[in-house]
C-alpha cells in the first residue's frame, strides 16, 4: 500500500508541474527578452500553445487591385499601398485614391504610397541629378501625392553606385518638403556587410522615420534554386541592419512566397544540327503547313525544385526578429500567404494623431 500511495503522490506531484507549466505558457509574457522567452516545446502528449508574437508595427504591402485579399482582420498598423511608378519621363505616375480599408483596419492602419523605380538605371540617374529639372519636378510630385496618405515610401531598387550622394539629396528633399506628420520611408535591399553601393543604411536612415529592409530573394528567378530567406541568411541581415540602423526605425521585410526552379530550359534558339539531332534522338516525324511551316512535338520530363515559408518557417523569423530585439516587421505581400499567418502575429493597437511618426526607442 506504502509504495501505492508513493506511486499516487508522484503522479500528483507530476499533474501540478504539467498543470502549471501550461498556465505559464498560457498566461506569461508574450515578447520577452531570450534569457526570459516563454518555453514552446511541449511535453509528450501536451498539445503545443503558441501564443502570438506581438510587435509594435506590423507593414503588408498591397498591389493595387487586390484590395479584396484585405478581409480587415489583419492586425497590421501600416500599410504600403503599391504602387505609383516613375516614368519615362521622369515623373510621377497618376496617383491612386487610398484604398476602402475593411474592418477595424479602417481606424488602426496608416496607408503610406509606394514609389517604385524597380530596373531603369539609367531613368533613376536623371531623376536623381540635382542639375536637372526631373528632380525638383519629382520631389514636388510626390509631396502632392502625399497630402491624401499618412506617408510616402521610396523603393527605387536601381539606383547606381555614383548616384549615392543624389540619392541622399534626394531623399533630404523629401524630407524638407512634406508636411508635418507625414512618414517617409524607404526601402532597401538586403546587406550582410558594407557594399559599395548607393544603398548607406546609416547615411540614409538618418534622413527618414523607416527603414524597411527587404529580406527576401536569397536566390532569385534566374540564380540557382535555394530558399527564398532562409533564417540563417536572415540572421546576419538583421545583426548587419541593427549596426547601421537605428532600432526604433528598422523594419525587417519577410516574403509570404515561393520561388520555383526547372532544371530544364526548354525555349531556345536552335541551329540547324541540333533540329537534325533532335528528330533523330526523340524519333519523331516533322509535319509543315504553309501557316506554320515544319514543326514537330515531342514529351521532356522536367524535374522543378520549389522552395518557399510555410506558417512554422515564417514563425521561426518572427521569433528572430523578436529575439533580436526588432519591433516592427513587414510582408510582402499580402494575399500570397495563408491567412493563418494572422493567428501567430499581433500588433500594439495604436495609430498616432495626427498621423505623426512613432519617434521613440522600441521597447520589445
Amino acid at each position: 500500500m506504502r509504495r501505492l500511495r508513493n506511486a499516487g503522490l508522484a503522479i500528483g506531484l507530476l499533474a501540478t508541474l504539467a498543470c502549471s507549466t501550461a498556465n505559464e505558457r498560457v498566461n506569461g509574457p508574450v515578447m520577452e527578452k531570450k534569457s526570459k522567452a516563454a518555453k514552446e516545446s511541449p511535453a509528450r502528449g501536451e498539445a503545443a500553445v503558441l501564443l502570438p508574437l506581438v510587435f509594435n508595427e506590423v507593414w503588408g504591402y498591397l498591389m493595387k487591385g487586390e484590395e479584396r485579399e484585405l478581409s480587415g482582420a489583419e492586425p497590421l498598423t501600416d500599410i504600403g499601398y503599391f504602387s505609383v511608378p516613375i516614368t519615362s519621363k521622369g515623373v510621377l505616375g497618376t496617383p491612386p485614391a487610398p484604398p476602402a480599408l475593411p474592418g477595424v483596419l479602417r481606424a488602426r492602419s496608416r496607408v503610406h504610397l509606394v514609389i517604385t523605380e524597380l530596373s531603369n538605371p539609367a531613368l533613376t540617374h536623371f531623376c536623381l541629378n540635382p542639375e536637372l529639372s526631373y528632380r525638383k519636378r519629382l520631389v514636388d510630385d510626390i509631396v502632392r501625392a502625399s497630402i491624401r496618405y499618412d506617408g510616402v515610401q521610396v523603393d527605387f531598387e536601381s539606383v547606381p553606385a555614383d548616384d549615392a550622394k543624389n540619392f541622399l539629396g534626394f531623399l533630404g528633399e523629401i524630407r524638407k518638403s512634406l508636411p508635418t506628420g507625414k512618414i517617409l520611408s524607404v526601402a532597401l535591399p538586403p546587406r550582410r556587410k558594407p557594399v559599395a553601393d548607393a544603398y548607406d543604411y546609416a547615411a540614409i536612415s538618418a534622413l527618414v522615420d523607416r527603414v524597411i529592409i527587404m529580406a527576401y530573394d536569397q536566390h532569385w528567378r534566374t540564380s540557382r534554386p535555394g530558399p527564398v530567406g532562409s533564417v540563417v541568411w536572415l540572421r546576419e541581415i538583421i545583426e548587419f541592419a541593427e549596426r547601421n540602423v537605428p532600432r526604433h526605425k528598422l523594419v525587417v521585410g519577410l516574403p509570404l512566397y515561393g520561388r520555383a526552379w526547372q532544371d530544364k530550359t526548354l525555349a531556345r534558339a536552335l541551329r540547324g544540327h541540333h533540329i537534325d539531332n533532335l528528330v533523330s534522338d526523340k524519333g519523331v516525324t516533322p509535319a509543315y503547313t504553309p501557316e506554320s511551316g515544319c514543326h514537330f512535338r515531342y514529351s521532356e520530363q522536367v524535374t522543378v525544385n520549389v522552395y518557399y515559408d510555410d506558417i512554422n518557417s515564417t514563425r521561426k523569423k518572427l521569433e528572430l526578429c523578436r529575439d533580436s530585439g526588432i519591433g516592427s516587421t513587414a510582408f510582402w505581400r499580402i494575399g500570397q500567404g495563408s491567412t493563418e499567418l494572422w493567428s501567430i502575429i499581433s500588433a500594439v493597437p495604436i495609430r498616432p494623431s495626427g498621423n505623426s511618426p512613432i519617434t521613440g526607442e522600441v521597447k520589445p
